[in-house]
């Protein structure tokens, strides 16, 4: 977007959120397993993993495949693909190596950032596809080191083996990278930003692109149209529960977020307690499920014992919404 205009003529997917970042750059933009995570931090971060891709010889136009859950890694790996042009596939960190060998072959993926706990599959398809690399992280590897401490003290924080080499690279070490110093040219009408694959309940998912423009105009209709004057710039709360490989997760973590420069309670798995007790926590304002959520969280017997008078604006997709749970 041009700063003096204000037109969408030239936006990207990550512009506003860097504007933001000027604005904002002490409040907390990704609140995640109790963690605060600043506007400033999250931006240097992406800079950083920006930089470290392109010293992977990574390039604008490169295809980067994201195999892991919500977790802030995701959300500097999303920023930091977008940075250098290199279009981001996110997929389901649950799929195994029949659905992953066929995307990345599909894709035409060369990059593949991935947990531990999931390494397993990707090391499976790793020679008998065009990957090049694998990017590797564990949930809780950016949190302080007492908090890993005692997840892996109690067993409370899943981890996998990884057989490291030459092709596999850790993501915590790649943050330590000098930020990206050399903007890198994007047309965002005919730059792909993204690669998002549907369900697949007609057979394998289908890849569907998207470019820059595209991606800024859903995203600027919800922030402008839907939410319109009920969101607060910079004061906001929003929960994000739904899966960030999901254009509709995606795209209104944007919207309502981090281009709003709001503050996003970003939930590992959809666990209905945890959910209603961030909720009730932080004083959450906005909240997207889809039916089948809303319909586990009405009928949780524990309901009435959570505060969640905070909740203002809740928002549905991706199922028929039955007029029962309405």
């Amino acid at each position: 977007m041009d700063p003096e205009t204000g037109t969408l003529e030239n936006e990207l997917t990550f512009t506003r959120f860097d504007q933001m970042s000027e604005r904002f750059p002490n409040k907390t933009a990704v609140l995640y397993l109790g963690e605060r995570y600043s506007y400033f931090w999250l931006k240097n971060m992406s800079e950083r993993f920006a930089g470290a891709l392109q010293n992977l010889d990574i390039k604008k136009g490169d295809r980067v495949m994201v195999y892991i859950a919500n977790c802030i890694q995701f959300v500097i790996a999303f920023l930091g693909i977008q940075r250098i042009g290199a279009v981001i596939v996110p997929v389901s960190p649950i799929y195994t190596s029949y659905e992953l060998d066929y995307m990345v072959k599909d894709s035409g993926a060369e990059t593949i950032i991935c947990q531990d706990t999931n390494f397993c599959y990707v090391q499976e398809v790793f020679s008998s596809t065009g990957l090049k690399r694998a990017i590797v992280t564990n949930i809780a590897d950016l949190l302080p080191f007492w908090k890993r401490y005692l997840g892996i003290l109690f067993d409370k924080i899943p981890h996998g083996n990884v057989d490291w080499n030459d092709q596999i690279y850790s993501f915590k070490a790649l943050l330590k990278h000098p930020p990206l110093k050399t903007k890198v040219e994007i047309d965002p009408w005919n730059d792909l930003s993204y690669i998002l694959y549907t369900g697949g309940t007609t057979g394998f998912p289908k890849g569907v692109p998207g470019n820059h423009i595209g991606m800024m105009s859903y995203v600027n209709d919800v922030t402008d149209d839907v939410a319109g004057d009920h969101l607060k710039e910079g004061e906001d709360v929003y929960i994000a529960v739904n899966p960030l490989f999901h254009i509709m997760a995606l795209g209104l973590f944007m919207s309502l977020g981090l281009n709003k420069g709001n503050t996003t309670l970003l939930m590992p798995i959809p666990q209905i307690d945890a959910i209603l007790e961030t909720i009730q926590r932080y004083r959450s304002r906005w909240f997207l499920g889809v039916p089948a959520l809303y319909r586990m969280i009405l009928e949780n017997d524990r309901l009435d014992q959570y505060d969640l008078s905070s909740l203002r604006y809740c928002y549905c997709g991706g199922d028929v919404l039955p007029p029962e749970v309405f």
